[in-house]
Parts: structure tokens; C-alpha cells; sequence
């Protein structure tokens, strides 16, 4: 199985490192969120707690990449490539992901993205 055929794992594995260090970074606002209970806690009569908002929103895109990873060995396991379309649209975020935040790990899509775009015909995808 080649480089190709793995995207949807490689994808998967983005997206669980990123829920992880997630999880690190905001384990302050965590355990201060678990205090004060979870249910209706992000949007207050008193406003909306960003930092919850944020950690938040950081833990579901990783399990939205975990599950489109996932999606994607499905496709390829029944259809063998990708639409390219999806690689643009990785590579696409990535690019506005490295470009307000260089420091990130947005880098990632960049390469992933590439490969799914440059997708193989059917025939080369399956070795």
C-alpha cells in the first residue's frame, strides 16, 4: 500500500494530534469548565466564554479530521482514488492556516492536500 492509499490515515493521525495538544494546551480552561459544570457554558447571560469557545471548537475540528480521515480510507477502499477537488481544498486550508498562524502545525495539510490532488488514475492507485 502506498503513500497515497494511506491519506485518510495520515489525516486521521493530524487530527488526533491535534485533539491532543488541544487537550494540553487548554487544560486549564478544562478543568475550570468541568467546575463550573458543562451544560450551557460556552454562551452565558453573561456572554460568550471565548476561551471555552475556543477549546472547544479546537477539540471538534480534530474529531471532524479524525472522521473525514476515516471517510476518506472508506473511499478508497471501494473506489480506490479521491476526488482531487479535496486535496485543493486541504492544500487551500492549510495555506490560510499558515498564513495567520505560521506557528501552527497547518503545515501538514499542505503536503496531504498535494498528494490527494495529485491523485493516481485508478489502475496506479491500487499498488
Amino acid at each position: 500500500m502506498g503513500c497515497y492509499q494511506r491519506t485518510g490515515w495520515m489525516l486521521m493521525g493530524i487530527g488526533l494530534i491535534h485533539m491532543a495538544i488541544g487537550l494540553l494546551l487548554a487544560w486549564g480552561i478544562f478543568v475550570e469548565w468541568n467546575a463550573a459544570g458543562w451544560w450551557h457554558s460556552v454562551e452565558t447571560a453573561q456572554g460568550l466564554h471565548m476561551e471555552r469557545f475556543a477549546a472547544l471548537w479546537f477539540q471538534v475540528s480534530g474529531i471532524s479530521w479524525v472522521l473525514l480521515g476515516w471517510l476518506m480510507q472508506q473511499w478508497l477502499r471501494q473506489k480506490s482514488t479521491l476526488p482531487r477537488g479535496l486535496g485543493w481544498a486541504l492544500m487551500a486550508m492549510g495555506l490560510m492556516m499558515v498564513y495567520v498562524l505560521p506557528g501552527s502545525g497547518a503545515w501538514l495539510f499542505l503536503p496531504l492536500g498535494l498528494l490527494v490532488a495529485r491523485s493516481p488514475s485508478p489502475s496506479q492507485a491500487v499498488g
